[in-house]
């Protein structure tokens, strides 16, 4: 089963959206608080993959995405792995949807 979130993860991954300058600002404040890995994970996470599919996709042992996401979520102040995933997923949608405000 999949959860279905309206994220454009590329931009999430790159931080880029060239429509909204003003979004910028929002997810450099995630990415400086998660490394890339940590919020590659999330990420995947939020298009409602499970630890094993992200560590296949990833080349890397479910421990290995296990200490990525406790790490992750540590670093967000978040309360556990669900709201972790929210604060990403809030912060993708910012992104995403920021060119209709721009125009």
């Amino acid at each position: 089963m999949n959860a279905h979130f309206a994220l454009d993860t590329h931009t999430a991954r790159t931080g880029h959206d060239e429509a909204f300058s003003g979004a910028t600002r929002a997810m450099q404040s995630l990415s400086d608080k998660l490394t890339s890995r940590q919020l590659e994970i999330l990420l995947l996470l939020c298009e409602g993959k499970v630890n094993k599919q992200i560590a296949y996709e990833l080349g890397v042992s479910t421990a290995t995405v296990k200490v990525h996401i406790r790490n992750a979520i540590t670093r967000l102040g978040a309360k556990n792995r669900m709201n972790a995933v929210a604060i990403v997923a809030a912060n993708s949608a910012i992104f995403r949807n920021a060119h209709i405000f721009a125009g």
